[in-house]
């Protein structure tokens, strides 16, 4: 008869161990999950803005051409990637010339209209709030539609 070494008897015993916290336990019946499953949701990849046609998508830009006449600047967004983006920073631009040509307005930025496509999607609206702007000059930082680049 053969004699076991102590060795291999311990290494034999650590494996049987290791073996059984790795099958884990469950309860007799096995495990139950009840509820509907989750369902996947489409992830959007990247989301960006676009300034324009042959212009580089950008994630969080510190600035921005919103439109041919509005320009926003210092841009500290608090979220970003969602169905809306909302940051706060300064506009300025040919839209309120000459008032805020050399001094921009304090301003709420938020994007939205996100249009998906393939792995990413682009912001396609801008809305601009202005404290203290009079009526008509806030209506133009109304709904700016920004470029949304072809697939």
């Amino acid at each position: 008869m053969r004699t076991v070494r102590p060795l291999t008897a311990t290494l034999g015993v650590l494996a049987l161990g290791l073996l059984g916290a790795l099958c884990g336990c469950a309860e007799p019946g096995g495990l139950k999950v009840t509820g509907p499953a989750p369902s996947p949701s489409p992830g959007t990849g990247t989301v960006s803005v676009s300034e324009g046609a042959g212009r580089p998508p950008l994630r969080r830009p510190a600035a921005f051409t919103a439109s041919g006449t509005v320009r926003l600047t210092g841009l500290r967004w608090s979220t970003w990637g969602g169905a809306t983006a909302e940051g706060t920073g300064k506009v300025g631009g040919s839209w309120c010339a000459p008032a805020c040509a050399t001094t921009p307005y304090e301003a709420r930025v938020t994007l939205g209209g996100l249009v998906r496509q393939d792995r990413s999607a682009y912001y396609s609206r801008a809305t601009v709030d202005v404290a203290g702007l009079p009526a008509e000059q806030q209506a133009e930082l109304r709904d700016l539609r920004l470029h949304v680049p072809q697939r």
